[in-house]
């Protein structure tokens, strides 16, 4: 869920700046580039604290994933053993 949030929030923040760019009646090409700028700028403070949860999510689910993986060398390991 806090994947779509953060895309969402990304794309409303770009959008704006586009919109502004537009309406300053910038070309559209010039409009798209001074959005993407100036979003990626605003979204890296702006959205932090979505982004550290983003990110520790992740974290934990690669930690629990590797977690499950040595269990089971580690149960392969005993099998051939016996």
């Amino acid at each position: 869920m806090i994947v779509a949030r953060y895309t969402a929030m990304r794309l409303l923040v770009f959008i704006g700046f586009f919109a502004l760019g537009r309406l300053l009646t910038l070309n559209v090409l010039w409009a798209a580039v001074l959005a993407a700028v100036a979003s990626m700028v605003v979204s890296y403070f702006l959205l932090a604290p979505d982004r550290e949860r983003l990110a520790a999510g992740l974290e934990r689910r690669v930690e629990d994933r590797m977690e499950r993986r040595r269990a089971q060398i580690e149960d392969e390991r005993v099998d051939e053993e016996d």
